[in-house]
């Protein structure tokens, strides 16, 4: 794998219009579908960089259509030559997911999807939760949601991928990660955060938590978002070499969004103070969306020969994130969150 992208001058500054700029022709024309999508989050951000280079039809998905029409609004104004859809898509139920999931592949007029961003995600849930399918909220939301509807229209990205002319790995999925996924490997033992940390297998304890308590909000976080990078590996697993679709996970950077929701407003504002303090620095909402459009449309960021070993399916700041730990760089973790996840939603997905 490279250790560079085509632009080895990009970095954590790099804006998601710059980037798209560098690449008119990958996104010019194309079907794109970002989950997650609000004025004043990474999803706009994106969906902008991407109408900005004439992409054919942008479809923005989540859960308040309300807020999805602001952000068709607002592109339209900004950038007619690119369509809008709005997809309602709620991630924290099962049902929310296959529900979107039948929506879309009923359009027939969309016969496929050339990128699908996995942008949508909850954090600092303060105590456990489950959601309706008795699935821990981080996990339930950031990770089984987008499995599923992810799983759920693969055939629409297959349509993409064997386009007459499709070249291998132009058609991708790339999964909004963080630099959370550092915290907590995948507790396959205890998903739902229930038992004392240190009673796990040493493989599953969390970095993040103190090893005697059990939930930690920022621990669920991060198990979420291992999660995300070990999806983008089963998809390349079963995808890449047959299909020719790859999957990147990127991790977008701190960035002050909405992702803050859960925590009441004074409390969130004195954490982000604190982290500052210790030297974090805060990107700019283009800022943040930058190595989501590295990992869309950097055309040489490719797998060779299908032999990945973990590597080049995770960036951060534009470029290849060589710096990982083994629990989200791991081929065998990877098939087993797939299992996992096929065991959660009963049922098994073939490609």
């Amino acid at each position: 794998m490279p250790s560079a992208t085509t632009h080895p001058e990009f970095g954590p500054h790099t804006t998601a219009l710059a980037v798209a700029a560098a690449f008119p022709s990958v996104i010019s024309g194309k079907t794109i579908l970002i989950t997650g999508v609000n004025l004043k989050g990474l999803g706009y951000a994106t969906a902008e960089a991407f109408a900005s280079q004439n992409a054919e039809l942008i479809i923005l998905a989540g859960r308040t259509p309300a807020k999805l029409q602001e952000c068709a609004d607002a592109l339209a104004k900004e950038y007619p030559n690119t369509k809008t859809r709005v997809l309602e898509l709620d991630l924290n139920s099962q049902k929310g997911a296959r529900a979107a999931a039948s929506t879309l592949n009923g359009w027939t007029d969309v016969p496929a999807i050339d990128i699908l961003v996995n942008n949508a995600g909850i954090m600092n849930v303060p105590t456990r939760q489950l959601n309706e399918d008795g699935i821990e909220r981080h996990f339930a939301t950031n990770h089984v949601g987008h499995f599923l509807f992810t799983s759920l229209i693969i055939p629409k990205l297959i349509a993409a991928a064997q386009k007459p002319g499709a070249v291998k790995g132009a058609t991708r999925v790339v999964n909004v990660s963080s630099f959370g996924a550092n915290y907590s490997p995948i507790r396959f033992s205890d998903i739902n955060w229930e038992k004392a940390n240190g009673t796990l297998p040493l493989a599953e304890q969390p970095d993040y938590a103190l090893k005697a308590d059990s939930y930690n909000s920022m621990g669920a976080y991060g198990q979420s978002k291992t999660a995300n990078v070990l999806l983008s590996l089963g998809l390349n697993e079963r995808l890449y070499e047959k299909y020719g679709i790859l999957s990147f996970a990127v991790h977008p950077g701190s960035i002050v969004t909405e992702l803050g929701r859960e925590v009441p407003a004074e409390d969130y504002k004195a954490r982000i103070e604190s982290f500052k303090k210790k030297g974090m620095v805060f990107k700019k909402l283009g800022e943040g969306a930058s190595t989501t459009l590295v990992a869309a449309t950097g055309p040489e960021i490719k797998g060779e020969d299908g032999e990945w070993e973990g590597r080049g399916v995770y960036l951060s700041d534009c470029q290849i994130h060589e710096s990982t730990k083994v629990w989200y760089t791991s081929w065998s973790e990877g098939e087993k969150l797939w299992a996992k996840s096929e065991e959660l939603v009963g049922e098994k997905f073939a490609f």
